[in-house]
């Protein structure tokens, strides 16, 4: 199917908006039809891409939400559908990176991540799936990562959120198949977002407009997942069509990155 022919008119909510494949993913959609209820915690960022996306005005809703914020979350939704008089599709954005050797992490770091990448999911699917039952069906979009499909050394806190949302998103696809209501969870590599925070982005990430076009077009086809882009697809595929050959790699990978930490002060 067709995006525009998928999103046209289509009552969405992103979170994660304000920047990063949020943004373009917003941005895609609105250049499909479809009515984007834009959420982002950053106020300030939120209001900057709203007037980048002025020409749009009548069909886009910044909302302030932060996902650890279940009531924030909730009437984040909840809004959306009484708006909208549906919600068609929910995208579960948000998210942040976890890089760092298991040594330095703190309770806290694990707290927080878990906090913004996983139950900022949980909360997102709890509120969305009565509605979209009363309304006889849905399309829930979970943003995982190539990471929760293969295990990049020196990501663990990362992995286990990101492996969490994916096995959570294929679980319900099966459950909910035959009420209408689909799941896609959405596996990127590389992708030049803010997520690499002051460090410059690794040469083979693409860009956020591509990983939304990507995106956007699994969705409308309603696939599983969606990894993304191509490279990282067949990497995927090597890890469980070749695991021997792929452990080697990820020793490879991971003695890379300790060196490079450890010379660099970063594993890039």
């Amino acid at each position: 199917m067709q995006v525009e022919e998928y999103f046209r008119s289509k009552g969405c909510v992103v979170t994660g908006g304000a920047s990063g494949i949020g943004f373009a993913l917003t941005e895609a959609l609105l250049q499909a039809g479809a009515v984007v209820f834009m959420a982002d915690r950053d106020t300030q960022a939120l209001a900057t891409a709203v007037n980048q996306l002025s020409a749009y005005a009548k069909r886009i809703h910044p909302m302030t939400v932060d996902v650890t914020n279940q009531e924030q979350v909730q009437h984040l939704v909840e809004e959306a559908a009484a708006r909208h008089g549906r919600l068609d599709v929910l995208f579960n954005n948000a998210g942040i990176g976890g890089t760092m050797p298991i040594e330095q992490a703190t309770l806290e770091h694990w707290r927080r991540i878990i906090d913004i990448n996983l139950w900022g999911v949980i909360y997102g699917v709890h509120y969305a799936l009565p509605i979209m039952r009363k309304q006889g069906g849905g399309h829930i979009v979970n943003t995982a990562s190539i990471a929760g499909l293969i295990p990049p050394p020196f990501q663990a806190l990362y992995c286990a959120t990101k492996y969490a949302v994916v096995g959570l998103s294929e679980s319900l696809r099966f459950e909910l198949a035959d009420e209408g209501i689909y799941l896609s969870v959405v596996c990127p590599g590389n992708v030049a977002t803010p997520i690499f925070g002051t460090v410059k982005p690794p040469e083979d990430a693409i860009s956020p407009e591509e990983a939304a076009k990507i995106t956007l077009e699994g969705v409308a086809n309603k696939q599983g997942i969606i990894a993304l882009p191509e490279k990282y697809r067949q990497i995927w595929r090597r890890y469980w069509s070749n695991p021997e050959a792929e452990e080697r790699s990820l020793l490879d990978t991971a003695r890379q990155r300790r060196s490079a930490f450890q010379s660099k002060g970063t594993y890039y």
